[in-house]
């Protein structure tokens, strides 16, 4: 089974990647402060930085079997109404939205700190409030306009994802889910798809073709009887993510070797990792604060406190120390939004638009 502890487990990974990959990957982020990379080198630490961009992969492969399954757990074997598959559509919507809100206005209140509007946004009142605007609505990807945090990006493609999702597992329950993702690979190399929402198309597919076909419980009863069944399995989990890894520094091929590295790593948790305790416990604290920590973590390290962060010396240290503060701030984040009553307040909102609609 690949349950929410699963889940939370694979976005633990996730966020460690995507700090790792912003803080090492670009020389030029670090530039003026001495950073010790024992065991490795600069260069090799640099490498592996590159390689941590997977993190967006596991993410969309993620939200793809997720959203697979909340579909199938409301709608179980019925045809959903489109008054029904709107509802379903804006619920996830909005509290996606609920959750960057939160996080865009925080960041306006900490404009003192560092990377005001008007870094962001220039100085010219109309394009302060249009790219506002539509920053605001997390769209700022979409229509190629400056953002107050260049890694929001990230939320256009998760805004598409919901809305495509819908169409996606229609699709596999009219055609089947292995035709749909066979189509998904034609049309990346017959369109030759190469921007940053069509790379990801394939992780997101695979993902609700993974639930479709109960991949993860079928690979659970591999071997099961096994005597070294675990050892098999874990072996070749490991193996296969190793290959594609190595494959992977040098050919993508439209994001479909991310979206099978996002799958055998899920593999991987599910067989083994999630096995171990706690490791275990702290990779779900991190899944659970992944979405703030994506959010914030940005600020925190470039644009209000570099000089702190990259103080710490060695790259570990400097990784750690990001991820404890990213992750104390997202707990501080929802104590918030718990006692000053945002949560419900938004809730009552986003129940009151929808009705106005329906």
């Amino acid at each position: 089974m690949f349950t929410k502890r699963e889940t939370n487990f694979c976005k633990g990974i996730a966020i460690i990647l995507m700090l790792f990959h912003h803080l090492f990957n670009d020389y030029e982020e670090y530039a003026g402060y001495i950073v010790n990379f024992s065991p490795f080198n600069a260069e090799r630490v640099r490498f592996y930085a590159v390689l941590g961009k997977i993190c967006v992969a596991i993410f969309v492969f993620l939200s793809g079997y997720g959203i697979a399954a909340t579909w199938h757990k409301k709608f179980a074997q019925k045809q959903p109404s489109n008054i029904e598959v709107f509802s379903f559509t804006w619920n996830r919507l909005w509290k996606l939205m609920c959750v960057y809100w939160f996080a865009f206005l925080l960041t306006l209140i900490c404009q003192p700190l560092g990377r005001t509007i008007y870094d962001a946004y220039g100085t010219v009142p109309k394009d302060i409030a249009a790219y506002l605007t539509i920053d605001f609505f997390g769209l700022a990807h979409m229509f190629g306009t400056p953002t107050l945090n260049p890694t929001w990006w990230y939320m256009s493609m998760a805004i598409a994802i919901i809305l495509l999702m819908p169409f996606v597992i229609k699709a596999m329950k009219k055609f089947g889910s292995f035709a749909v993702l066979g189509m998904t690979v034609v049309a990346l190399f017959f369109l030759d798809a190469r921007n940053a929402n069509t790379f990801y198309l394939f992780s997101v597919v695979l993902g609700a073709a993974c639930f479709e076909n109960q991949i993860f419980e079928k690979t659970a009863r591999l071997w099961q009887t096994h005597r070294y069944g675990l050892f098999l399995k874990a072996f070749l989990e490991l193996g296969s993510f190793l290959i594609l890894l190595a494959f992977r520094s040098n050919y993508n091929y439209y994001g479909i070797v991310d979206g099978l590295i996002a799958l055998v790593l899920a593999m991987l948790v599910s067989t083994v990792l999630v096995k171990i305790p706690v490791i275990t416990d702290i990779m779900q604290l991190l899944g659970c604060h992944s979405g703030n920590m994506f959010l914030i973590h940005n600020q925190i390290y470039s644009f209000y406190f570099l000089g702190f962060i990259y103080s710490f010396g060695h790259w570990l240290l400097i990784l750690l120390v990001l991820t404890v503060i990213s992750l104390l701030v997202s707990m501080a984040m929802e104590l918030v939004k718990k006692y000053s009553g945002y949560q419900k307040a938004m809730e009552r909102l986003g129940q009151k638009i929808q009705n106005a609609f329906l």
